[in-house]
């Protein structure tokens, strides 16, 4: 274990301080703020804040402040640091990991964090034992040491996260901020918050699926169909709504197991008392244990109703799936059948044209012969009427026509055989607006960059599932000219499919629709009274 300690570490390009995150425009400040309760009785509430450089100082003075009241029992210190998208922590590594040595957590978990690792990991050391949870929203790992009933955190939360959900978990923690003796009082709050952010972005994507279901017209929200025809464009965007859901679905599926692993791990740690606190406040982390295990059944509860909502969504989601890949067939047959008929009537345009240069070349053929003639017998050098047809200066006649026809001849076999070499017919390049440079000279036209954070990317398209029996909620069948294929009509849906999710407990919890709370914050809670 001592080696994996050792090993476990975060590159220096992991980090961004301010110096270097800060950019023009920006309005990204690091603040630490410090938060005190005075005792369990009072609802007395100190904050004071800090800049980055004076984060190490305010939390020696936050322990200095608890170390100096006799009647404090249990104490807790959590500092609240940024990530980026690309994980990127938003502080140096010098006071991160300052920071992270002090509150004496498990090394190990540098490894964790260093590759955005999900779940519920716990060690012990000596006296101490640590915990670190990853979920989408943030990692958040603390050490308890049972001697000292000390516990200090830290919470790396992601940039989506807005500042009413890390709000939310704050409210949480002050409602219990009085059950400091074990170290499951932050398991226990991670694992209620986990359950309601579950509740409220499942219903998010549950109304993408309502949606959805009303463009194409298949399924319990599908019913109000009046057209028969979705423009491709729509369709596309569906099939990107469509990843999107199956993604988020799977993470909620990924947040079940998570959130099961932390209540098991509380019901079943009544047993081990002797391992998270000394015996003078053995009877009090049993009595704050029972408070938490008692709250288990209600949650699991909660976090298998989701897992069973969850796959139930994956169904629907699955025929929706499949209904666009069969509109967006039909639709690209439809477009087939018409660029069919243009060509169509192309080639019988061409064929008129044809018709009249035959036509043209029995005209020609018909006046061909008189006009020769004609032009022979209007030629002055020869004399019809005279003894000797034949003049002495006929031969200029062949001496421009041997030579013209020749050259006529040369041009149309150069023009065949190498092409015009002229001008007017170079590749299209600079002269030519509209176009641009081809030529091996010119340099390559850069790619256009593609950010992590576009839409999408185009679901894989799978092809119609074949019941063998009607579906609870089929779709409406039409034909289409061959009665061995059905496809599904649908009308156009609404513009688009944004949804602003409902509250819960006054706060608002959506899945990767949060601006990016970028302060970096300390909170204490503590002293206790002696109990």
């Amino acid at each position: 274990m001592q080696t994996l300690r050792q090993l476990a570490d975060i590159s220096e390009d992991r980090f961004k301080p301010q110096g270097s995150y800060g950019r023009t425009g920006a309005s990204w400040t690091a603040y630490v703020h410090a938060r005190t309760f005075a005792s369990a009785r009072s609802s007395d509430f100190q904050q004071a804040g800090s800049n980055e450089a004076e984060l190490v100082g305010k939390i020696l003075g936050l322990e200095e402040q608890v170390s100096s009241n006799r009647d404090v029992t249990a104490s807790l210190t959590l500092v609240s640091v940024g990530r980026d998208r690309d994980e990127n922590i938003l502080t140096s590594k010098n006071v991160f990991m300052t920071v992270f040595r002090r509150f004496g957590i498990d090394p190990r978990f540098l490894q964790l964090v260093k590759t955005n690792r999900y779940g519920l990991h716990y060690d012990w050391e000596n006296l101490r034992v640590s915990y670190y949870i990853g979920t989408a929203l943030y990692i958040l790992m603390w050490s308890f040491d049972r001697a000292t009933r000390k516990t200090r955190a830290i919470l790396l939360s992601r940039d989506f996260i807005s500042a009413e959900e890390l709000g939310s978990l704050r409210r949480l923690l002050q409602l219990e901020v009085d059950k400091l003796h074990s170290p499951f009082l932050l398991a226990w709050v991670s694992l209620v918050h986990i359950s309601n952010w579950m509740d409220s972005s499942t219903y998010y994507l549950l109304t993408n699926i309502r949606q959805l279901e009303e463009l194409t017209g298949y399924g319990p929200y599908g019913r109000k169909k009046s057209s028969n025809e979705i423009p491709i464009d729509r369709l596309t965007q569906a099939s990107k709504e469509i990843g999107y859901v199956q993604v988020n679905l799977a993470n909620q599926l990924r947040h079940v197991t998570i959130g099961t692993a932390i209540s098991t791990h509380i019901a079943t740690r009544a047993a081990k008392l002797t391992d998270y606190a000394v015996e003078a406040y053995t009877q009090k982390c049993q009595q704050e244990l029972e408070e938490f295990s008692s709250t288990i059944p209600s949650l699991q509860r909660s976090l298998n109703d989701s897992s069973a909502y969850v796959y139930y969504l994956q169904e629907r989601v699955r025929s929706q799936n499949t209904v666009v890949y069969a509109l967006m067939t039909h639709e690209d047959a439809r477009i087939n059948i018409s660029l069919a008929k243009a060509s169509k009537e192309l080639a019988e345009a061409a064929k008129k044209d044809s018709s009249s240069m035959k036509s043209i070349a029995i005209m020609t053929m018909l006046f061909l012969p008189g006009t020769y003639f004609a032009a022979l017998w209007a030629v002055p050098s020869l004399k019809w009427g005279q003894p000797n047809v034949i003049q002495s200066d006929f031969w200029w006649y062949w001496a421009f026509t041997g030579p013209s026809t020749l050259l006529i001849f040369a041009i149309w076999f150069g023009i065949h055989r190498w092409g015009l070499p002229w001008p007017w017919k170079l590749k299209p390049g600079k002269n030519n607006s509209g176009y641009e440079v081809l030529d091996e000279a010119s340099p390559p036209r850069p790619a256009p960059a593609v950010g992590f954070y576009g839409l999408p990317p185009l679901p894989a398209m799978q092809p119609p599932v074949i019941y063998s029996a009607a579906p609870t909620s089929a779709p409406p069948v039409m034909s289409l000219g061959d009665p061995d294929m059905p496809v599904y009509s649908a009308p156009p849906g609404p513009d688009g499919f944004a949804y602003q999710p409902q509250p819960y407990g006054g706060q608002t919890s959506a899945p990767a629709a949060f601006a990016a709370p970028l302060n970096a914050n300390i909170m204490g809670y503590g002293p206790q009274p002696h109990i």
